[in-house]
């Protein structure tokens, strides 16, 4: 055998590889993520605030949820809905009652309840 004395001996490199799986947040659209999600370009220049929130949204935990940088007051201001869906949303909430028959316990919660909604919405209608 020709350079005999050279022998040739198969290496073998192992490293930890963990699955996974890349979408857009439409195709999430729907489904519900048990372990967690990873969102990218916060702040992008085609930036659309509904698509993050079906991303934001699949999760089942807050912790679930992987951002690369943090949310900023700027980032923050363009998930604000417009004032028309925070009054149509305070009308139904306003709209809703509790049977009569209902007792205390039920009309405690439920009344504490709409306070909150209020209080979640009055800094939209400034």
């Amino acid at each position: 055998m020709p350079n005999s004395a050279k022998l040739w001996s198969p290496s073998l490199k192992q490293f930890p590889v963990i699955s996974a799986l890349a979408c857009t947040p439409e195709k999430l659209q729907g489904v519900t993520l048990e372990h967690w999600i990873t969102i990218s370009d916060l702040d992008r220049p085609n930036f659309n605030p509904q698509t993050f929130y079906v991303a934001f949204s699949r999760v089942r935990k807050l912790s679930g949820i992987r951002l690369p940088a943090k949310i900023t007051p700027h980032y923050a201001r363009k998930f604000k809905p417009p004032k028309k869906f925070v009054v149509e949303m305070v009308r139904l909430i306003n709209m809703v009652t509790i049977p009569e028959y209902a007792c205390q316990a039920i009309i405690d919660d439920f009344n504490s309840w709409k306070e909150e909604q209020h209080l979640f919405s009055s800094p939209f209608l400034s």
